[in-house]
């Protein structure tokens, strides 16, 4: 069962920050994008790649290639009001690439 959310709270809410991950279920590749409010973030990433004007062009050409149902937008983890988000992102690319999980730029 859904819980009803009012508009008022809906606005009001508190954002979460951290690190988000679109991942090609197709080939495992991934981009993380730090990200001040998720919800927002989510909004403006499907926008992007639904008009063809995302930041990373070969994560665009996969996209318009395979289509959405083969990309998943995930939250990768969150991050403390304090935590610097470029610092956060780095340790996670760094994670990655150890793990050797190749990363759309």
């Amino acid at each position: 069962m859904s819980e009803n959310v009012t508009i008022e709270a809906f606005f009001h809410r508190e954002a979460t920050r951290g690190i988000l991950r679109i991942r090609n279920l197709l080939t495992g590749k991934c981009y993380l994008a730090k990200s001040e409010d998720f919800v927002k973030s989510l909004k403006d990433i499907r926008f992007a790649l639904d008009l063809g004007f995302f930041n990373s062009d070969e994560l665009q050409k996969d996209y318009e290639e395979t289509g959405l149902e083969l990309f998943a937008i995930e939250c990768e983890c969150t991050a403390d009001p304090g935590e610097d988000l470029d610092d956060l992102i780095e340790k996670k690319i760094k994670e990655y690439e150890k793990r050797g999980i190749e990363l759309y730029r």
